[in-house]
């Protein structure tokens, strides 16, 4: 990710120890329950994936697109393989 695309709030919220999802969800003005919405994933799933709990690929994806950020944004997070 390069850093001088990432936002100086969201860069201050990461350095203090906010999971990268909730810096940019709550820079961008988006509850928990508006961004379970937006994206199509349970408010618990939201919270989970914020407490950093390991994800689905898929759900980084709908995550961003849902808050109109870019492809890849989320990829250096941590991964759970897609079922075969």
């Amino acid at each position: 990710m390069n850093d001088s695309r990432i936002p100086e709030t969201v860069l201050k919220a990461i350095s203090e120890g906010t999971h990268i999802i909730r810096a940019y969800r709550e820079h961008l003005g988006y509850s928990i329950e508006e961004l379970a919405i937006a994206c199509g994933l349970a408010a618990e799933e939201i919270e989970n994936i914020e407490s950093g709990l390991r994800y689905h690929k898929g759900y980084r994806d709908r995550i961003a697109r849902s808050l109109s950020l870019p492809a890849g944004i989320f990829d250096e997070e941590s991964d759970v393989p897609d079922a075969a």
